[in-house]
């Protein structure tokens, strides 16, 4: 087994074309990729990209050893994604024609690698998407505030110092607040500690008060329960586990 770790980028494209989705899709991540690896004079193996979601998400990783660090430069510079457009507009003849390359070429957006794609790869269509990128500015927004913190921590159980353990993890580190604490989901009967409504996820934080085989059992039952249903994913956090 291998392990590694690298920077990744996710982009969620908006106003995306219901006409000829997935070749807006795939013709995106492809010029993405290549702009990108022209702007900061990368190989192309040093980053490599795919679709998750059905298209929903693109997905950038630095493939190389270590990484180039490129992907956390482009969150650095405000106008980082106005070089990229420049840069994907002019890789893919879209400022100087060029009259044999009719959907793409190998001297734009064809390569080996995408090879399975080739059929859908059709350069015109970013175009309006890539001339609206260069006028574009990037704002950084933060994904939790200390109002909505304070208020989740003082709505803890004074009885379960995991869970507050838990909820200050969450939130020293940067990462997204629960939308709510002991909600109750009417369809299992059940009250995870943390709730994230939208992303639907209910996390359980099991304290020591959970050891016993009874608690156990119970604890079972009722994600069990919650998991067959609702659509939420359950994601239980344990005091003695890392």
């Amino acid at each position: 087994m291998v392990k590694n770790t690298c920077n990744i980028l996710v982009i969620e494209p908006l106003s995306v074309p219901t006409k000829e989705r997935e070749a807006f899709i795939a013709t995106l991540q492809y010029a993405l990729e290549t702009a990108i690896q022209a702007v900061y004079k990368l190989e192309a193996d040093e980053l490599d990209s795919e679709c998750l979601g059905d298209g929903k998400y693109l997905l950038f990783w630095e493939a190389s050893e270590g990484g180039a660090g490129v992907l956390s430069q482009l969150l650095e510079n405000s106008n980082a994604f106005q070089k990229i457009a420049d840069a994907a507009l002019d890789i893919c003849h879209l400022q100087e024609t060029k009259d044999s390359c009719v959907q793409a070429c190998y001297e734009c957006l064809l390569s080996y690698r995408n090879q399975f794609d080739h059929a859908l790869i059709n350069r015109h269509l970013i175009k309006t998407l890539l001339d609206e990128l260069q006028k574009s500015t990037m704002q950084i927004e933060g994904i939790y505030c200390d109002e909505q913190y304070q208020q989740l921590l003082q709505q803890t159980d004074p009885n379960s110092q995991f869970e507050r353990i838990v909820l200050e993890e969450i939130y020293k580190r940067g990462y997204k607040l629960p939308d709510s604490r002991q909600e109750l989901i009417p369809e299992t009967n059940c009250k995870p500690d943390f709730l994230y409504k939208e992303d639907g996820i209910a996390v359980f934080c099991d304290g020591s008060v959970h050891d016993s085989l009874e608690k156990r059992r119970q604890d079972r039952i009722e994600r069990d329960n919650l998991k067959h249903s609702t659509t939420y994913h359950v994601l239980v956090l344990r005091h003695d586990e890392d």
